[in-house]
C-alpha cells in the first residue's frame, strides 16, 4: 500500500498559506483598530469570537508538524503563525476564567456562540415618539425633530411598580439606533425591569450638549409617564454602551447643573443609578489619544476645539463631573479596547473612589469595544452577572437623592 505525498511545491504553499493565514488573524486580534471599514468588521469579529482562532491555529499547526522534515523553513514559519493564533483564541479564556472566578460565578463554554446583540433597524411595533426638540425661534421656528423611543415594558400588575431602564445606545454620536441590542432589553426582562430603549439626535446636526438634553428629556418623560407604565421612578437606571454611555454618564452627573438643560420641559431628570459599557469618560483624552483627533465631525460635535470651548469638553466628560453624591455607578469595560482605551474607565474609576462615591468597576480580561456584540463571549458572560449584582444592590437601596457633596 502507497501513500499520496503531495509534491513539495504544493506542500510549501500550502504551509505558507497557513502561516499567513494564521498570522494575519493574529495581527488584526493585536495590532491597533484598522482604517478600512472590512478590516474593522473583520477585526470586531475574531476579537468577539476568538474562538474562531482554535481551528485555523490547531490545522496550521499540524501541517507544520507533519511538513517539518522535509521543508523546515515554511513549516516553522507555519508553526509560529499559528502558535501565535492559537495564543489569541486561548489566552482570552484562561484571563476570563480567573476573572470570573474571583467574582464567585463560572463561564459556560456551551453558551459560547448564543448569538449576536445587534439589530439592524428600531423594533419599530415597539415606537412612540417621547418629545419634539429643536424647535427654531422666530422665522425659523419650526415643529422640531420628533424622537422616539422603542418599549420594552413589562405587563401592569395591580400594586405592583417595576424598577426601569433607560437605555441609551451607542454609535460614535452620530450613528446607531434605539433597540440596537435587543439581547440587553431581553435580559432587563427576564429580571423584572421595563425597559426604555430610546434614540437622541446625532452628530452633526447636534452637539454632545444637546444630545445629553435628550438623554434628560427622555428621562423626564419615563419619570412622567412612570404610573402609566407601571414603573417606579426612584428605581430608574440610565445605561448606555460606549458613546451611549458617555452620554448616560454625563446625564447623570449634571442632572441639576443649568448648563446643560435637558431638550424639553422636564420636572425631574434624576436616576438612581447609572451604568456604563465603554464609554469615554474625558473627551480631551480621547481625541487626543485616538483616531478621532483627526475627525472632521469632531470639532462640529463638540462646538469647538478642546482650545476655544474647554466648558463644553468638561460637561462632555463625567471624569470631570465626578462629586461625592453622584448616582451608584457601575462601570464595565475591556482590557483591550481599541477604540476607547481602557484608561478611560481607569480614571473615572479612580475619581469616584477619591470622592467618595459609590461606584463598582469591572475590568474585562482581553475584551475588546463592543464585546457584548456576542452575547455568549467570556466578556458578556462576566458583564451580566456583574450588572445582575448591581441591579440587586440597587434594588435594595434605591438611591436617595442629592446630598451635600
Amino acid at each position: 500500500m502507497t501513500s499520496v505525498v503531495p509534491p513539495p511545491a504544493v506542500t510549501r504553499l500550502l504551509l505558507l498559506a497557513a502561516g499567513l493565514l494564521n498570522a494575519a488573524l493574529a495581527v488584526l486580534v493585536a495590532a491597533p483598530l484598522p482604517r478600512v471599514p472590512l478590516l474593522v468588521l473583520v477585526a470586531a469579529a475574531i476579537t468577539s469570537w476568538g474562538l474562531l482562532l482554535l481551528p485555523p491555529g490547531l490545522l496550521g499547526l499540524a501541517g507544520a508538524v507533519l511538513g517539518s522534515r522535509r521543508h523546515p523553513w515554511c513549516a516553522g514559519l507555519a508553526a509560529l503563525a499559528s502558535f501565535a493564533a492559537l495564543v489569541y483564541g486561548v489566552m482570552p479564556y484562561a484571563a476570563a476564567y480567573g476573572a470570573a472566578e474571583r467574582q464567585g460565578q463560572q463561564l459556560a463554554p456551551g453558551r459560547y456562540f448564543d448569538g449576536v446583540n445587534y439589530a439592524e433597524v428600531p423594533d419599530r411595533a415597539r415606537t412612540l415618539t417621547y418629545a419634539r426638540v429643536g424647535r427654531g425661534h422666530g422665522a425659523h421656528r419650526t415643529k422640531g425633530q420628533k424622537m422616539r423611543l422603542d418599549l420594552w415594558t413589562l405587563p401592569k400588575r395591580p400594586r405592583v411598580r417595576r424598577p426601569a431602564v433607560v437605555w441609551v445606545h451607542g454609535g460614535g454620536w452620530n450613528k446607531g439606533h434605539r433597540s440596537q441590542t435587543p439581547e440587553w432589553n431581553r435580559w432587563f426582562n427576564a429580571r423584572g425591569w421595563s425597559v426604555f430603549d430610546i434614540d437622541y439626535r446625532l452628530a452633526p446636526r447636534a452637539t454632545q450638549l444637546d444630545q445629553i438634553g435628550d438623554v434628560k428629556c427622555a428621562v423626564g418623560w419615563v419619570r412622567r409617564h412612570a404610573r402609566a407604565y407601571g414603573i417606579d421612578p426612584d428605581r430608574l437606571l440610565l445605561a448606555g454602551s460606549s458613546a451611549g454611555a458617555n452620554l448616560a454618564l454625563a446625564a447623570a452627573y449634571t442632572e441639576d447643573d443649568s448648563r446643560v438643560p435637558a431638550s424639553c420641559a422636564v420636572r425631574d431628570s434624576s436616576v438612581s443609578a447609572v451604568l456604563s459599557l465603554y464609554g469615554p469618560t474625558d473627551m480631551r483624552q480621547l481625541i487626543a489619544g485616538t483616531a478621532l483627533r483627526r475627525d472632521p465631525m469632531i470639532p462640529v460635535l463638540m462646538g469647538g476645539s478642546a482650545a476655544t470651548a474647554p466648558a463644553r469638553y468638561r460637561l462632555g466628560s463625567p471624569a470631570r463631573l465626578v462629586r461625592g453624591d453622584v448616582p451608584p455607578t457601575l462601570l464595565l469595560h475591556g482590557s483591550a479596547d481599541r477604540a476607547v482605551p481602557v484608561a478611560q474607565a481607569r480614571e473615572l474609576a479612580r475619581r469616584l473612589k477619591g470622592a467618595g462615591a459609590p461606584a463598582t468597576y469591572v475590568e474585562l480580561p482581553w475584551a475588546d469595544h463592543c464585546f457584548d456584540v456576542n452575547w455568549g463571549g467570556w466578556g458578556s458572560q462576566i458583564a451580566r452577572a456583574a450588572t445582575e449584582r448591581f441591579l440587586n444592590a440597587v434594588d435594595r437601596s434605591p438611591y436617595p437623592g442629592k446630598g451635600p457633596a
